[in-house]
């Protein structure tokens, strides 16, 4: 299985991985062939890639954690964010709210129970994120990283189930946004943008009020757009005096806004990313956390699609521990696009390096 643009789907690629509802029910199971209309259908929904299987893509990927599970917890946010925006003031607003927290609550827990268990995770796959339903996919993906983030340094199981619950409603203030400044296309202006962080001390007010959630849960609301250089929002605190929750979010944060599809620009690749990322360390985030966070993120990962420098194109058979950049490589094509079949390790290989990776060929 791999990942390829929605738009480069053909009939003789059929799905590697189910698609689910909000509910945790199949949508499409895996194996249905990506005829146009549902394609179009597709598109229609949102959706701009998807896992595919064919003649490159013979091995499968497991999720870290179940995809109908991941898909419950998406849910859970969407009406917890549909919720908060449309709060009155209401008893019944707020109530309704902390019953649907509660159910939230045990859906995260297992997700938390389930990364736990595993020890020196590697995140392979990528999300499948539609545009309309972002921000919800947003904050399940950004729980997900952050507790393999902090999982590595080493939290302990009750930490990893506040940081869970402070990642999955870190963005709850932009339901305080108007959606014509989300998804605009064009840039924005200095009072929209100014609306737009205005949305982390209108979540932690939302969350102070509302709930009654612990302080270290919610303050990653209000935190998670502060940097280490003491730039970014909100201006009343320093680097030095956030949450280490805070620090772990805004990584996880960075990396699956950038690696997303938003309406005035499309995602970018995940190796671009971790580069923006790594070299970021010191800077914008945290020296320790910013190294913890590359060793857990695999931009090749088996059946990846690449081309080389030398203009040959390859697909990934083997990672070679840490040395992600460097994996194990059947060519089967080379630089003058003639069909081969060929083993090359880029660990012993120097002078081969990736350029970037492809969909198809």
């Amino acid at each position: 299985m791999r990942i390829i643009d929605l738009v480069k789907a053909t009939e003789d690629h059929a799905l590697a991985i189910p698609l689910f509802n909000d509910q945790g029910k199949i949508l499409l199971s895996k194996g249905v062939k990506l005829k146009p209309f549902l394609v179009s259908k597709l598109l229609e929904m949102g959706y701009t890639r998807v896992y595919i299987s064919d003649e490159y893509s013979e091995v499968e990927i497991e999720d870290i954690i179940k995809p109908h599970v991941r898909q419950k917890a998406i849910g859970h946010i969407r009406k917890l964010a549909s919720i908060a925006k449309e709060d009155n003031g209401s008893k019944e607003k707020q109530e309704a709210f902390n019953t649907d927290l509660t159910m939230a609550k045990a859906t995260i827990s297992t997700i938390v129970e389930e990364i736990f268990s595993k020890k020196d995770i590697v995140i392979d796959l990528l999300d499948l994120k539609t545009v309309e339903g972002y921000v919800y996919e947003h904050s399940i993906n950004v729980m997900i990283h952050s507790l393999v983030l902090g999982s590595s340094l080493g939290l302990t199981m009750l930490d990893l189930e506040k940081l869970a619950l402070a990642a999955a409603l870190h963005d709850i203030g932009l339901m305080f946004v108007p959606d014509s400044i989300l998804k605009k296309q064009g840039p924005l202006t200095p009072d929209e943008m100014q609306q737009v962080k205005a949305h982390t001390t209108k979540g932690y007010e939302f969350l102070k009020t509302k709930t009654d959630l612990s302080p270290i849960i919610r303050i990653a609301s209000l935190q998670h757009h502060k940097r280490y250089n003491d730039t970014g929002y909100p201006d009343l605190v320093s680097y030095e005096e956030t949450h280490l929750f805070s620090k772990i979010i805004g990584v996880a944060d960075t990396f699956d806004a950038m690696t997303s599809d938003r309406p005035y620009r499309k995602a970018l690749p995940v190796a671009e990313v971790l580069e923006y990322i790594m070299g970021s360390g010191g800077t914008l985030f945290h020296p320790t956390i910013t190294k913890a966070f590359i060793l857990h993120i695999n931009p090749y990962p088996i059946n990846t699609l690449v081309k080389l420098n030398d203009g040959s194109i390859g697909v990934v058979i083997k990672v070679n521990g840490r040395f992600y950049s460097r994996p194990v490589i059947r060519l089967v094509m080379d630089q003058h696009q003639k069909k081969i079949s060929k083993t090359v390790d880029l660990l012993e290989n120097h002078t081969l390096v990736i350029q970037n990776t492809v969909s198809t060929i």
